[in-house]
């Protein structure tokens, strides 16, 4: 309960944001952002029922392309499309496939742990401090991707275990638990490609800890009914153009520093400074006892705390028999693996952009594992160290909540940068251009021509039809509104009357309420 609680309180209270709302426009209305250009020229005009008109499916296949590098993914995109049928397109209904997802890898945790803890008190440690993990928190009040990828990824590391480690290198042949191994790992590669990722972290399991030819040619083979699809995506759907799309992303990233400089904690030169500090900062934050300590303290101190927490982990881990270490061992390839491809991704590319922990959130359960695990191994030492990890576990309780409790009023947050918004401009746009729409009217959006990035995709349109998106978003498909986009304003929803009386409907005050 009190993890439902942390992730639904205030779901909906502050708007969308642009990252957000580039993933209900692609999930629910099939188009990305600034991708309607045609359709709303400035010497046309055009109708809701026009933005909702089925447009086929290559150009659902264009825009699945354009998104499907920017936090949104397949499986993400139908679950938006199926809660906007089910519940409404209000913003705590795009929210909620997040919620729903993180509360099912909470559960999957639960299952998890249950299995080789064995102890109903470690067991619900376990669930607690997953409940007050700052990513899962944050990140389940986003309409984006990432609790979805996490959840599959999660779902896919559970089955592995009771396919291959469990039983301590003899194969469980159940094949319920097979069918949903591909399952769910074919979910997490259609919820984000870095997904793929945690299936070579199994198979690095398997190359060094499993030498058993029947579990090698199972796991082979049902693996393959996996990456049948995968690669037809690659080869036919729309990832056939993921490659020139992260090649054009980086290209436009390094350009903008080197034209405008570095846009700290966010968009930075891979320096060996910066790569270091983002390494660490990526590591920590995957356990409970260091997560944040580089942030409070400084990078040096963090730096000695993590690597007396490794080397703690490492003594510990040793202490375990055989049977007892294979999951924590799986976890520490799950955590490497991600954050190892990240910071070499991102000296390819000359940029931080791409590493973050979002992009290597695989590990995360595991760390929570760890973290609870260790904390059992220190309660067994001396009484100093007992005391010692039961204040610290009381201060860390206390640091972490402070992290996401400003997101129940916008404030500044770990993991992102939106901060001081107000309830969602758009749907209140929208109504209000119903009650106040007559025959013969038209509607008249600005067009910002906001290209922050200086995208090459953005650089040569003639309006931005973006805020025309983002109201017709919740506007009828039987709505028969005259709209046009005016390419020479920037920030007022305009209803020109037939009489030529022109109405305010709203002012984004150079763009302040464009969250």
């Amino acid at each position: 309960m009190l993890a439902l609680f942390l992730r639904v309180y205030h779901l909906g209270q502050f708007s969308l944001f642009s990252d957000e709302r580039s993933s209900v426009l692609l999930g629910v209305a099939n188009t990305n952002q600034g991708g309607m250009g045609e359709l709303m020229r400035p010497d046309k005009t055009f109708t809701p029922a026009d933005f909702w008109a089925p447009r086929g499916i290559k150009s659902w296949l264009d825009a699945d392309a354009r998104g499907d590098v920017s936090g949104n993914s397949l499986v993400h995109d139908m679950m938006l499309k199926l809660f906007a049928w089910l519940f409404g397109k209000g913003d705590a209904a795009m929210r909620s496939v997040s919620v729903l997802f993180n509360m099912l890898t909470i559960w999957i945790m639960f299952r998890w742990a249950r299995q080789f803890v064995k102890s109903n008190v470690w067991t619900l440690a376990i669930v607690f401090f997953a409940a007050i993990e700052p990513f899962f928190v944050i990140y389940s009040q986003q309409a984006r991707n990432y609790a979805t990828s996490l959840f599959f990824a999660t779902a896919s590391n559970y089955l592995f275990w009771l396919l291959v480690i469990k039983k301590d290198g003899q194969l469980n042949n159940n094949k319920k638990y097979l069918l949903l191994w591909v399952l769910s790992s074919i979910g997490a590669l259609f919820s984000t490609y870095l997904t793929a990722l945690a299936l070579v972290g199994q198979f690095i399991y398997m190359a060094v800890f499993v030498r058993d030819r029947s579990i090698w040619l199972r796991m082979t083979l049902h693996m393959c009914l996996m990456v049948i699809p995968f690669i037809s995506w690659f080869i036919w759907g729309p990832a056939r153009y993921f490659m020139d799309f992260q090649a054009n992303a980086a290209e436009q990233l390094i350009t903008y520093i080197q034209k405008n400089g570095e846009i700290p904690g966010w968009l930075e030169f891979a320096s060996p400074s910066n790569l270091f500090k983002r390494t660490i900062s990526i590591f920590s934050d995957h356990f409970f006892w260091t997560n944040d300590l580089y942030a409070k303290h400084g990078f040096k101190i963090g730096t000695v705390l993590l690597v007396c927490f490794i080397f703690l982990l490492f003594k510990w881990i040793k202490s375990l028999d055989r049977s007892s270490r294979g999951v924590y061992l799986l976890g520490v390839i799950q955590i490497v693996l991600p954050s190892v491809f990240l910071f070499a991704a991102a000296v390819n590319a000359g940029t931080t952009s791409g590493f973050f922990l979002r992009y290597a959130c695989f590990g995360l359960p595991f760390g929570i594992f760890i973290s609870v695990g260790i904390f059992d191994y220190m309660l067994k030492q001396a009484i100093w160290y007992r005391i010692f990890a039961c204040i610290f576990l009381l201060a860390q309780t206390y640091q972490l909540v402070s992290l996401f409790v400003p997101l129940y009023s916008d404030q500044h947050q770990k993991y992102t940068f939106s901060v001081g918004r107000g309830p969602n401009p758009y749907p209140m746009i929208a109504a209000a251009i119903q009650s106040t729409y007559q025959a013969g009217d038209t509607v008249v959006y600005p067009s910002s021509k906001a290209n922050l990035l200086d995208s090459k995709y953005l650089r040569n349109l003639v309006i931005d039809p973006l805020d025309a998106q983002n109201v017709n978003l919740y506007l009828n498909e039987t709505d028969s509104f005259i709209q046009r986009v005016d390419p020479f304003m920037q920030d007022s929803v305009l209803i020109k009357k037939a009489n030529g009386k022109v109405l305010v409907i709203f002012d984004f005050k150079k763009g302040k309420y464009r969250y």
